[in-house]
């Protein structure tokens, strides 16, 4: 009740002040949320945001603000709904369907983040992280070929963006176009060579493409970036028995089982099973 009180006061009080003296009004509450915001005071800016819009309602940007505030909060309906009231009064602000369609996908919607991040790219090209979520939105709702075309077009807004390059690599080596995957993942990992999903998928695309020659060295170097995923000793292992490198096979069978120890038993008698397959193998 008190709540409610106090929003008609500052109602009654906005409908009193002269319409410049209300907007600066506003706009004094709309500063100390955003500086609220950045200190992590969430609770504070958002009721400092909503005294901003109580005062200039039809302030798409406080909407913005509103929402933003309430995502950090994990108050995601909430903050979507503030997202859309934003597009209501500004239907051509890119950076609004941006975000209403970011929120869906955290909301696990993805189908229906699609629209909004069509349009936001379509408004507002130059903001890669459209591009990066409506792949992402493709690939979760299984249009894969469409999210290869958006990282593409993507990609001529920022030709170097480590995250687009590694989702195309992935993407198409999921289409099993394993040799264009490599292309885009060496690309990706020469402007980025220290990103440790793009060494590890780059890995993984030359394994998927039989290039095991290739593979052994791109695996050692993931590892060495991904030294907490035991998985990618057990490929490379499995790359070195291809090349009939059997001594190097079993020591990295070794690692593996040592790294992953009673966590997976099934996985570690698997690579023990090779381990003593391979062991009479050197032994003929």
């Amino acid at each position: 009740m008190l709540k409610r009180w106090n929003s008609a006061l500052v109602v009654c009080f906005a409908l009193l002040l002269p319409a410049g003296a209300a907007a600066d009004e506003a706009a004094a509450h709309y500063r100390l949320a955003k500086n609220l915001r950045a200190e992590g005071r969430f609770e504070e800016a958002l009721k400092e945001i909503d005294l901003a819009i109580e005062l200039r309602p039809e302030y798409a940007a406080g909407y913005l603000t509103r929402g933003t505030i309430l995502r950090r909060l994990g108050r995601l309906d909430q903050a979507l709904a503030s997202f859309q009231k934003a597009i209501a009064l500004e239907p051509k602000h890119g950076h609004a369907y941006g975000l209403a369609g970011a929120t869906l996908l955290r909301l696990d919607k993805p189908a229906e983040a699609i629209k909004y991040l069509q349009t936001a790219a379509r408004l507002d090209p130059k903001e890669i992280t459209n591009w990066q979520n409506l792949g992402v939105a493709y690939r979760r709702t299984g249009h894969n070929k469409a999210a290869i075309t958006t990282y593409r077009a993507g990609l001529k807004q920022a030709p170097n963006n480590a995250d687009l390059l590694n989702n195309l690599g992935v993407a198409l080596r999921r289409e099993r176009k394993y040799d264009e995957a490599i292309a885009v993942l060496k690309r990706a990992s020469e402007s980025h060579p220290e990103d440790r999903d793009i060494a590890r998928n780059l890995a993984v695309a030359y394994r998927g493409a039989k290039r095991y020659k290739e593979a052994a060295p791109a695996y050692v170097k993931a590892i060495e970036l991904n030294p907490d995923q035991p998985d990618l000793l057990f490929d490379l292992a499995v790359c070195y028995e291809k090349l009939d490198q059997n001594g190097m096979a079993i020591a990295t069978y070794q690692r593996y089982i040592t790294a992953v120890g009673k966590r997976d038993p099934e996985a570690t008698k698997r690579a023990k099973d090779t381990v003593e397959r391979l062991k009479k193998k050197l032994k003929k």
